[in-house]
């Protein structure tokens, strides 16, 4: 059989894939820090979507993942200017991709929040307002706080649920160092144990009873992928991912 002349042959074109037709809603995600976090909240977006409008249609999202080794390192050293310098490109991306909106998938990069560079031009979904506003309608009012190193030795989360009279207590300087190692030594490398469950869960239970905590903040997304129920050592768990997710489902599903 000859071959087709290129005349005949179908046109194949890019053009259009990351414009919004119409009114159309899109999400950009920043992820990558970590990859295993990412993963589930795709997942989580994609079931919260489907439990809100279970109509057979999805949620326009574009998932933008950085290098995580660069974040981490930089996080590590305290330089949240060099973690800003690897959110900015990311987002602008997400802006010409066609994103409205977006939102960091992480707690621990809110660190650098103000020092995104360059300057997102569209609205982000800060991971903190979210679960201050969640917190603040469940009546809570003492939290403890789990999460990196970052997050617990950092103000990240007292100075913003404070303001609205929530307490944000952090673990010991000795619980601190089981949380932050399981989480990178396990967690952010897709290991899940029950040995490190219960570890968490015990630091969750002393904290319960030595600080009078009403509820326990998931501050950093991996923690959702092995605390995974809604209460931990009989408290609730407040789970910034799914908190966040929600948020972005509201707007998603908001009247244009």
């Amino acid at each position: 059989m000859p071959d087709r002349s290129l005349a005949d042959r179908p046109t194949v074109t890019t053009a259009g894939l990351g414009e919004v037709e119409g009114k159309e809603r899109v999400l950009g995600i920043v992820g990558g820090t970590g990859p295993e976090s990412t993963i589930d909240y795709y997942r989580t977006l994609v079931a919260t979507w489907r439990s809100r409008r279970p109509d057979g249609t999805y949620p326009r999202v574009i998932i933008n993942s950085v290098e995580a080794g660069a974040v981490f390192r930089a996080l590590g050293a305290g330089d949240f200017d060099a973690v800003g310098r690897v959110l900015g490109p990311a987002i602008t991306a997400l802006e010409s991709a066609g994103c409205q909106r977006a939102f960091l998938a992480s707690n621990a990069s809110h660190l650098a929040f103000d020092r995104i560079d360059p300057p997102p031009t569209i609205p982000l979904i800060h991971i903190v307002d979210a679960a201050r506003d969640h917190a603040a309608k469940a009546g809570h009012h003492r939290l403890g706080l789990i999460g990196t190193r970052f997050v617990m030795e950092s103000d990240l989360y007292s100075s913003r649920l404070g303001p609205v009279g929530i307490e944000v207590v952090v673990p010991t300087r000795d619980e601190r160092e089981v949380v932050h190692g399981i989480y990178f030594g396990e967690l952010v490398e897709g290991i899940i144990r029950d040995e490190s469950r219960d570890a968490l869960t015990r630091v969750v239970a002393t904290m319960r009873d030595r600080d009078r905590i009403d509820g326990i903040v998931l501050g950093g997304t991996e923690l959702a992928l092995i605390l995974k129920d809604p209460t931990c050592a009989g408290i609730p768990v407040l789970n910034t991912a799914q908190i966040q997710v929600d948020a972005a489902v509201d707007w998603l599903l908001a009247p244009t």
